[in-house]
């Protein structure tokens, strides 16, 4: 079979398809046929060795959600079918033709009359990390007004469309780019600002009459995260959740007095660490989720899908900052 896997860091042309054995499932395990993989930015800045979650050892072959058709079980595995179809986390050798899936990491697919399976394999991560933020973290109430960074992004399309479903009353999108935030506002947002400009910030309170914002999502970090706590209204939530800047930075003391004294707070959100220490969250939010998608208030957007052997080129798009929605591969 095809397999993706790189031995050091750098450039995308670092990722090599290489030849490899078809992989046997052990005890829990799944072995999928794929026909999606699910491709973040949170990967590229792993191969760069520049993610703030940490470098990897190598050699690599990169972990992710995969959807496909299980073609073997391994023992001691009952409830899943040879032929089921399955969408799950691929922990070692995602990027590949055949991956394997533990039991307790598959996510239950809906009917493919209703998404595609590009579609389907981007719901797990983007599309529930955008519920948990919104729901989970900043518990979004209908009337409040959010601000969404990176708001055509993987996670950011997701958000937007959720704080619209969730009754929010003004939904803030910033982007990089023009085209960025005509996909932003196909998608439910009422205010469009361009972060990468001078006075975005001041072009957010205009938008707001001077009183703010409820809830900021930032999946950015660096420089933006600290400029956006002035922007929080009284009672007002930032919720992190990533660097795609590459920085966390370290707030000065002047942002931890505007905490204090405006009554705003700032959280982290990692749906790592929500899966490892709060299951019943995820269970409940995985089922929510999946009814604002039933239900046809949430849909994700593919901006493109690349041939396994088109890896270097999907990731190169990432990182140039240009890209909208999501980005899958197809071996």
């Amino acid at each position: 079979m095809k397999l993706v896997r790189y031995y050091t860091s750098g450039a995308p042309e670092v990722l090599q398809i290489e030849d490899a054995a078809i992989p046997q499932p052990e005890a829990g395990q799944v072995l999928v046929k794929v026909e999606a993989i699910d491709v973040g930015y949170v990967d590229t800045q792993m191969r760069n060795e520049d993610s703030p979650w940490g470098t990897p050892t190598f050699l690599v072959a990169p972990g992710d959600y995969v959807y496909g058709t299980v073609v073997q079980v391994g023992p001691e595995v009952g409830e899943v079918q040879v032929g089921e179809r399955i969408l799950g986390f691929a922990p070692v050798g995602a990027y590949a033709e055949y991956a394997l899936v533990p039991l307790g990491l598959r996510f239950q697919p809906l009917p493919e009359a209703s998404l595609s399976p590009e579609e389907m394999v981007t719901l797990p991560v983007a599309g529930e990390t955008a519920y948990h933020l919104l729901a989970t973290s900043a518990q979004l109430r209908p009337g409040e007004r959010v601000l969404i960074h990176a708001a055509a992004g993987g996670i950011g399309h997701f958000a937007v469309q959720l704080a619209r479903t969730m009754g929010a009353g003004q939904i803030i999108a910033t982007a990089s780019s023009a085209t960025k935030l005509d996909v932003a506002q196909t998608l439910g947002a009422d205010t469009l600002i361009n972060y990468t400009e001078p006075g975005w910030t001041e072009q957010v309170m205009q938008a707001t009459g001077g009183k703010g914002v409820d809830v900021i999502l930032d999946v950015v970090g660096g420089q933006i995260l600290v400029e956006s706590l002035p922007l929080l209204a009284s009672f007002g939530r930032l919720i992190v959740s990533g660097a795609a800047s590459g920085r966390i930075p370290a707030l000065p003391s002047e942002s931890v007095s505007q905490l204090m004294m405006g009554l705003k707070r700032i959280e982290g959100f990692s749906s790592f660490t929500l899966m490892q220490q709060h299951p019943d969250l995820i269970a409940q939010g995985r089922q929510a989720f999946r009814r604002y998608v039933e239900q046809g208030n949430v849909r994700p957007r593919i901006m493109r899908t690349f041939a396994l052997e088109e890896v270097a080129e999907a990731h190169h798009l990432l990182e140039s900052r240009a890209s909208y929605g999501k980005i899958v591969l197809r071996p």
